[in-house]
Formats: C-alpha cells, sequence, structure tokens
C-alpha cells in the first residue's frame, strides 16, 4: 500500500485501568446513551465532562455520531464519543461502519495512540473476534487516502502512530490476534484494488498492471505468467486482441496462481476485467465522466487485490486468476462496428458496438480458464453494464449465474462480507436476441430487448460450458460518488472481501 493512515495496530487484554493514550473510544448505544459498563469508573464525579455530555441529551448515540471531550480523564487526553446505533438490526457492517468514523476522528486529529474497546454496546449478536475483524477492516477501509500525486497541503494527509483495540481481560489473545490480523489483511487488500483503481490511466497501463501483478506474486509467494499479444493470438484470443487493436498500449494477459499445497483442495476460478482505459472505441463514449473511465479495471484490480491476501490467511483452496488488460480507443487500427472476430473456444462475434467491449475481452479469459485449468467454480468481476445501475443503483452488484449452487455461496459471501449482491435471471429468449446474422454472436442484443445486465450475462454465459459460473456485474458498486463511513468517495475495492468470503467458505467445507 502506498500510504498508511494508521501505523500500527495491536490487541490489549485486559482492563482499560492505567492504559494512557490520546483518544479513548467510548462506544454508546442510541437505545441507552450512557457509559458502558466497565468505563464509569474512568470518568469519576458527576461534574466529568464525559457524563456531563452524555447527562444533556445533545449526544443521542446515533450510528457513526461523534463528539470529542476534553479533560475528562488525567489518563486519556481526549475522548471520543461514538454512537453505534440501536440494537436492532446491529450487523457486522455497522461495525466497520462505526469503527470507519472513529478511526477517521482519530485521523483527522492526527493522534499517536488510540484505545477502542471492543465488544460494542448493542453488537451481542457477535463475538469479541467478528466484532475485532469488522472493526479492523472499518478502521483501514474508513480512512483510505490517496495522496500519491499531490505535490501540496501533504500536511492535510494526516496519520494515526498506534490504534489498540481493547478486549475483556476473559478473551483469548491468541485468537485476538488472528482475528485483528484477518481483518488487516482484508482492509488492506481491499485498499490495494482501490488504490490500483485510482491510479490514471498514463501511469496504469497494461504493462504497469502486469508489473504490479508480479511484485504481488513475488511478495506473496504466487506464480505469476504475463501472455504477450503475439502469445495471445497463438492461443486464438481474437475478442481480447480486437479489443486491444485501437490502443498504442500492448495488451497484457495475466495469470496468478496460488497453490495451497493440498492435492485434494478445491480450485476456484476468477476473472477480473481489466480495462484500464475505455473510451468505447469507435462507438465513443461522451466526453462528459469519461475521464473515470480508468476504473473501468476495477474487477481486476479486486481479483489482484484477493490474490494479494490469499497466502497470508492460509487459504486452503487453490485459486488461479485471469486479468485481462487492456485499453479500449479509437484509432486506425482499431476494431470497427460490424467487423467479425474469433474467439478461443472458435465462436464468432459480430462487434456491433466497439463499447460493449468487456463482454469480448471476458469472453476469452472464460473460454481460456475452462479449456485450462476447469475450476470446481468459476467467477468473472466486471464493471459491465451502466444498465445495472438503473436496476441495483449503487448499492450492490448484480449475480448472474448458471448454478444455484454457486449463486447461493456468492449470496452467503455477500451477507458475511457486507458488499451487497442480487441475483438476475439468465432467461433463455435473451441468447435469442444475441443470435449473430453475420457471425454466430452479436455483442449486444436486439434494440427491443432491454435487461442490458441480463443480456451481458447470456453472453459471458456462451463461454463457460457447463462449468459453474457466476458473473458479477460491479458497474455500480466499483465507484462512489457519495462519501460514506468505511467507503470514502472514489474507488470502492468493491469485490476483495466478498471474493475472500466466498474462497473460505470452499475451504471450510467438510469434503470426503
Amino acid at each position: 500500500m502506498g500510504f498508511l493512515t494508521i501505523r500500527e495496530f495491536s490487541v490489549a487484554v485486559g482492563t482499560l485501568a492505567g492504559q494512557k493514550a490520546d483518544l479513548l473510544v467510548v462506544g454508546v448505544s442510541k437505545d441507552e446513551p450512557r457509559l458502558p459498563a466497565g468505563m464509569a469508573s474512568l470518568f469519576t464525579g458527576d461534574a466529568n465532562p464525559v457524563r456531563s455530555a452524555l447527562a444533556s441529551g445533545d449526544f443521542k448515540g446515533d450510528t457513526g455520531e461523534t463528539l470529542v471531550v476534553y479533560g475528562a480523564s488525567p489518563d486519556h487526553g481526549r475522548v471520543l464519543l461514538l454512537g453505534t446505533g440501536p440494537a436492532r438490526d446491529f450487523g457486522l457492517d455497522r461495525v466497520r461502519s462505526v469503527a470507519a468514523s472513529a478511526a477517521r476522528r482519530a485521523r483527522d486529529l492526527g493522534v499517536g495512540r488510540v484505545l477502542f474497546p471492543l465488544p460494542l454496546p448493542g453488537a451481542q449478536a457477535w463475538t469479541r473476534d467478528e466484532q475485532l475483524t469488522a472493526a479492523a477492516e472499518g478502521a483501514i477501509l474508513g480512512t483510505w487516502q490517496f495522496p500519491e500525486f499531490k505535490t501540496v497541503d501533504r500536511e492535510k494527509f494526516r496519520t494515526v502512530g498506534h490504534l489498540v483495540f481493547c478486549l475483556p481481560e476473559e478473551s483469548d489473545a491468541g485468537m485476538a490476534g488472528s482475528a485483528l490480523h484477518r481483518g488487516r489483511v482484508r482492509g488492506e487488500g481491499t485498499c490495494f484494488a482501490r488504490e490500483l483503481a485510482a491510479m490514471p490511466a498514463n501511469h496504469l497501463t497494461p504493462a504497469e498492471l502486469a508489473r504490479v501483478a508480479e511484485q504481488v506474486a513475488r511478495e506473496e509467494g504466487l506464480r505469476c505468467s504475463v501472455l504477450d499479444a503475439d502469445e495471445c493470438e497463438a492461443l486464438g484470443m481474437g475478442a481480447f486482441l480486437a479489443v486491444a487493436r485501437g490502443s498504442a498500449e500492448p495488451p497484457k494477459f495475466i495469470v496468478l496462481e496460488y497453490d495451497c499445497g493440498r492435492k485434494d483442495a478445491p480450485k476456484i476460478g476468477l476473472v477480473g476485467k481489466a480495462l484500464t482505459f475505455d473510451a468505447g472505441g469507435i462507438s465513443l463514449k461522451p466526453a462528459l465522466g469519461m475521464h473515470d473511465m480508468k476504473y473501468d479495471m476495477a474487477g481486476g484490480a479486486a481479483v489482484l487485490g484477493a490474490m494479494r491476501c490469499l497466502r497470508s490467511l492460509a487459504v486452503p483452496v487453490s485459486v488461479v486468476a485471469a486479468i485481462p488488460a487492456t485499453e479500449n480507443l479509437p484509432g486506425g487500427r482499431a476494431v470497427k462496428p460490424g467487423d467479425v472476430v474469433r474467439a478461443i473456444n472458435g465462436k464468432t462475434i459480430e462487434v456491433l458496438n466497439t463499447d460493449a467491449e468487456g463482454r469480448l475481452v471476458l469472453a476469452d479469459a472464460l473460454a481460456w480458464m475452462v479449456r485450462n485449468h476447469n475450476p470446481e467454480a468459476l467467477i468473472d468481476v466486471a464493471t459491465l453494464t451502466g444498465a445495472v445501475v438503473i436496476a441495483l443503483g449503487h448499492y450492490g452488484a448484480a449475480v448472474l449465474s448458471n448454478n444455484d449452487g454457486l449463486a447461493n455461496r456468492i449470496e452467503a459471501a455477500a451477507r458475511a462480507s457486507g458488499e451487497r449482491t442480487w441475483r438476475l435471471p439468465i432467461w433463455d429468449e435473451f441468447s435469442d436476441h444475441l443470435k449473430g446474422e453475420t457471425a454466430d454472436l452479436k455483442n449486444i442484443a436486439d434494440a427491443n430487448a432491454g435487461g442490458g445486465t441480463i443480456a451481458g450475462g447470456a453472453f459471458l454465459r456462451e463461454f463457460v460450458d457447463e462449468t459453474p459460473w457466476v458473473h458479477l456485474d460491479i458497474a455500480g458498486t466499483a465507484w462512489w460518488e457519495k462519501d460514506r463511513p468505511h467507503l470514502p468517495k472514489g474507488p470502492s475495492g468493491y469485490g476483495v472481501r466478498l471474493l475472500l468470503d466466498l474462497i473460505e467458505g470452499y475451504g471450510s467445507d467438510t469434503r470426503p
């Protein structure tokens, strides 16, 4: 990660008495806006500023509400009252959110040492270790910053020196340490994906993304291979290479492999769309907002972010990832509307709209994965259609699948990670709308078909054979225009934690 907002994390098991800090976080439930049990002795006297603030009724305990109080304790320079909201529907995503709110205030104050007691009031449905993992994720996700290209006012990017999660003395220190490690790895993996998506396209070219993948492989003990244009052509990847034709930047087909060391382990295949810039090709996009198309590689970033975490989490599942990376630009050699290209599995595609390029890139990657690795499950992640925003807004990704069991696993992973999904059908009529006149398929459905997200899924289904497969359309969730506590404005890193929960779910299965 390029910029670490929180320099150090640790867990302290035992009482808070005698622990000094620049900031002490005090969680306050909306149901009972008072000092949590075990903290009353830290703030003695009715005139204590913390007691006075709570007695005033001004602090309501609403979710994420914060109030900094000074002079309340000789051991703590500041006390941060943190609203945890009502106990009703208190899920782990709220733990992430309120932890992010607290960490942001600590970051903005630029404090050195923060004490964050757990469990939070009102979150009794979740164990301390589950809360600790979620709180660590939230603190990292909420304080993410991207000062990479800032040369002025860099002092505005403040940091926290040391965040200490405090657990009751009966807690298991070893298990707590593992929970903290898991939360850190997942949070940092997500922020790594955010950094990639935030990089300008002239700095993160397909070649540079391949270099980053090679570095991740060296650091995390993965195998990495990168196919160039000639190698892709020799394999018959005509759909992927058609998208790349308009750009001077050479395409790269990036492959990462994680071997868990178990011969009987399931193998999962991941595919991430990585258009490092998408101008739409000859079917040029409107100028307004085109600069944001640097994040059209968010699917590839999510896959790379997840792969970065597997070794650190000791996941007992083998995973292979394909990240086809290119730009989609207009030019003298660019693919034209009406051109016919041939995918690696032999199917021909009439390109009616060059801005429907993501499905061409994924077609070759999915078929390559099926042919070469035959995974037990295959998941692709892509900013594929604007239509998904019409269907689901910016609060969930679309799931399209040929396998109910795998779709159910994705749903379970979405609940665990807090990264929402909603399944859409792939009705056979959409396949009829994709039948070509000049070729086997066309890359957009008939004009009267509607359901653009479903049509995209129906197209991709043609390239996975009988392999259990899920397509995640993250076009609405990959980038946030509105700031939220653990989802700052900008790239979200959506998909990293969802994929990790899915993969870990396979690892926890009882296998014969």
